[in-house]
């Protein structure tokens, strides 16, 4: 990680909001290992929601290639019965920053989500027809510049 994404990342971690028009001077370097999926612990049992902080961009740590080899988080769940998910996807920057990829893990592509144009950087929907399978979110950064996002994805199972 560069200076520039170094001292981005500790201004989101000592919430000060001074650095986050910083752009990257100089792409990060590709990751030489593969990378692996973060599955976040399940919520505790008759608990559905789960809020999942994080960073998405070149630099960020796990970051992965998704969607045309674009930088993107990878979070794993999964349904125990035939539900569905509420998702809210919020983030700092313009709205067309970020995508969200709903996929049934290993097996395709379920849902996936931008924000309108000259709407607000949060992307929300509902899905009610999932089959009780392990899923991931992908989370996706669509900025050209590829500079680091800071997001939240919280998102509710509907069982």
């Amino acid at each position: 990680m560069g200076i520039a994404g170094l001292l981005c990342a500790l201004s989101f971690t000592f919430g000060c909001g001074g650095l986050t028009a910083l752009n990257p001077t100089s792409p990060s370097p590709s990751p030489s290992v593969a990378p692996t999926v973060i599955t976040p612990p399940a919520p505790p049992a008759g608990q559905n929601a789960q809020v999942i902080n994080g960073v998405v961009g070149l630099g960020a740590s796990g970051a992965q290639s998704c969607y045309f080899g674009r930088p993107c988080e990878i979070y794993g769940f999964s349904l125990e019965q035939d539900g569905g998910v509420d998702v809210t996807l919020t983030w700092q920057g313009h709205e067309r920053a970020l995508m969200i990829q709903l996929y049934r893990a290993g097996s395709g592509l379920v849902h996936e989500d931008l924000a309108p144009r000259g709407s607000a950087p949060r992307i929300s929907f509902r899905r009610t027809d999932l089959a009780a399978m392990d899923y991931e979110f992908r989370v996706v950064n669509m900025d050209n510049a590829g500079t680091m996002i800071p997001f939240t994805l919280a998102f509710t199972r509907l069982n």
